[in-house]
């Protein structure tokens, strides 16, 4: 990771922290901006995918699933975003879906590394397990909207002191000789 990089993600972790005790303080007014902020991230994300296609991707083996990914994922971003102020409950089952399996790929890949030998596999391990715990405090609390604010802006913080920590941490650099 370049020094450029570390920089972004040590800084938006910090936005990301001061975001979330923001939301903290207004909850109710809150939900509706988490819900149009990750709708917007969809519509990012699936829009970088199908760039990435156009560009490169198509001439890549298996090009064709990052086209199909980011259509899906732009697709969910318009659903998300037209019925954002409509029903609570589909905005809850998007963030509650997307920290259960952002936990589990970060679970496999953490068992991938540590068969590989790298060492850091417990961080992604911490941070699947995080996830997943993210997730189901999520499900048991889905009468209470305040709560769920708590508990996703409880997670957004423990994302961004992860992303800090990693931003910290020495990588690897490999020389040819």
């Amino acid at each position: 990771m370049g020094k450029l990089k570390r920089v972004w993600n040590v800084i938006s972790g910090i936005v990301v922290i001061l975001f979330a005790v923001l939301a903290m303080l207004i909850p109710a007014e809150a939900f509706i901006l988490i819900a149009l902020i990750a709708a917007t991230l969809l519509l990012i994300r699936g829009c970088r995918y199908i760039i990435y296609y156009l560009t490169m991707a198509q001439h890549m083996v298996g090009g064709k699933i990052i086209l199909f990914y980011g259509i899906f994922m732009f697709d969910l971003g318009v659903f998300a975003m037209t019925i954002y102020s409509e029903s609570k409950a589909v905005i809850l089952i998007y963030l509650t879906a997307g920290h259960a399996i952002s936990g589990v790929i970060d679970i496999v890949r953490s068992i991938r590394n540590r068969k590989d030998g790298y060492s850091s596999w417990r961080t992604d391990m911490i941070q699947g397990i995080g996830n997943i715990l993210i997730a189901l405090i999520c499900v048991i609390f889905v009468g209470s909207i305040d709560i769920l604010v708590y508990v996703y802006c409880l997670g957004l913080i423990y994302l961004a002191v992860i992303r800090i920590i990693r931003a910290f941490r020495k990588s690897a650099i490999v020389y040819i000789q």
